[in-house]
């Protein structure tokens, strides 16, 4: 082969090369758009006093947030909050408002690329009144896309009140580095051990409950009950998620392409 074709041939292979790369580019970039979504959600307390009875709630919760995390931010490309709101959960919104049997606690609109349910992250929730360092509601959501939309809530509304229970509220992470499990109690070290030898009334059981006094902000927790639930979803369908004590009202729409606004029509975007 000549000079000429070799420089040809070369020039072949890069124009293909080239070519394939921009196709693969495309395609990466045309499925990562087809996994941008819009979501509102709405988290609402029942106001209706004798629901805090109807069952006996457990008190023997173990609650905790995951390594895997994220906030709602108000800037970013993977998850960003957003002042837009579909129409439908707007209205939805209004009327829930003007019910004197409910009480909204957070409501938030953001976009957001969803992955696969092992992937996803938990999103922080705070909502409602605030009680020195928690809130009356607490937890995380997860919002993921397969065939169908998911969506995990494992969410907790307290009570804050004078009795006080046998109740423990985990601090929300703060950072990413934070280790996934608390270290090893002090208790556990011989310098404890020996502290309690020179002070006896000084036992586990009230450094215990100090510590749970601190967690909460030095208000007592009457009651916490816990709503932890899966759902299949499909978009631009507004999805009711019941509790006795509270709800969740949440809808995910398609983002249209190159436009960041959420899709009006009733198609199955997850599918």
């Amino acid at each position: 082969m000549n000079t000429a074709n070799r420089r040809l041939t070369y020039r072949r292979s890069i124009t293909g090369l080239l070519a394939f790369l921009l196709l693969t580019f495309s395609s990466f970039a045309l499925s990562q758009n087809d996994n941008r979504f819009h979501i509102d959600l709405v988290v609402f307390a029942n106001n209706d006093q004798s629901s805090r009875y109807e069952e006996d709630w457990p008190d023997n919760l173990h609650l905790r947030y995951p390594r895997n995390w994220t906030r709602i931010y108000n800037s970013g490309n993977t998850l960003q909050k957003v002042d837009y709101m579909d129409p439908e959960f707007e209205q939805t919104l209004k009327s829930l408002r003007l019910s004197s049997r409910y009480k909204p606690l957070l409501q938030a609109s953001w976009q957001q690329d969803l992955t696969s349910r092992k992937r996803s992250p938990a999103i922080l929730i705070q909502g409602g009144k605030q009680y020195g360092n928690h809130y009356e509601l607490e937890g995380y959501i997860r919002v993921a896309v397969e065939r169908y939309l998911h969506v995990d809530t494992n969410l907790w509304l307290s009570s804050f009140g004078s009795r006080g229970g046998n109740y423990y509220l985990p601090r929300q992470p703060l950072s990413f580095d934070e280790p996934e499990e608390l270290p090893s109690p002090v208790s556990d070290s011989p310098e404890y051990a020996e502290f309690l030898k020179q002070n006896p009334g000084y036992t586990p059981q009230a450094v215990q409950a100090k510590a749970q006094a601190e967690s909460r902000g030095d208000y007592p927790i009457d009651q916490i009950v816990v709503m932890k639930q899966q759902r299949r979803m499909r978009s631009d369908e507004l999805h009711f998620i019941d509790h006795p004590r509270f709800g969740v009202i949440i809808k995910i729409s398609k983002i249209k392409e190159g436009t960041g606004v959420a899709e009006a029509s009733a198609e199955n975007a997850a599918q």
